[in-house]
């Protein structure tokens, strides 16, 4: 069986989206899946999901969450490895160190390219800083998220982008949880 971590786009944030991480939990034990944990409300679960590709429980499980628990929502799903490499391809470690719920991941299903990259610098403060490694965005809020026009910006359709945020103490807590 093979460790798999999927990450729910946008839900239970500001009352939208949602869903009891119990009745996440259930979905994804009743799809068959064993040694299902979940962290946090933000939407993580760790499951053992045997061999089917990352893309392949995107769609299984976007659909079994739209069926059975009547939530719209995007998956994002990865493996120990590709977990780890989101950790060691950190382009900011000081200030992930330094401020960590300052500092976001975001994980994208497809790789973030130059114009999208400068899209989301184009809109960045000074006190922002940007960097994307194939399928993330990393970004350090040096002046907090909650005015950021960057935050705002991976909700929208026009970025080209399927991806979620999580802070850098969430991707953290994610790795102890698989041992990555």
């Amino acid at each position: 069986m093979t460790l798999r971590i999927a990450l729910l786009r946008g839900v239970n944030v500001g009352g939208n989206k949602k869903v009891a991480m119990a009745d996440l939990k259930a979905m994804v034990e009743a799809l068959g899946f064993t040694q299902v944990k979940t962290l946090l409300q933000s939407g993580n679960v760790v499951f053992e999901a045997g061999e089917r590709s990352d893309d392949a429980l995107e769609t299984l499980l976007e659909r079994e969450a739209e069926a059975r628990l009547g939530l719209v929502t995007r998956f994002i799903v990865r493996g120990p490895k590709a977990w780890r490499a989101i950790i060691d391809a950190n382009p900011f470690p000081a200030e992930a160190e330094r401020e960590p719920s300052r500092f976001l991941v975001n994980v994208a299903r497809e790789k973030v390219t130059a114009d999208q990259l400068a899209a989301i610098r184009a809109i960045a403060t000074p006190g922002e800083k940007v960097e994307a490694v194939d399928r993330c965005v990393y970004i350090f809020f040096g002046d907090g998220i909650a005015d950021s026009k960057v935050a705002a910006v991976f909700g929208k359709k026009s970025l080209g982008l399927t991806a979620t945020g999580r802070n850098w103490n969430t991707v953290m807590k994610i790795a102890a949880l698989i041992g990555a």
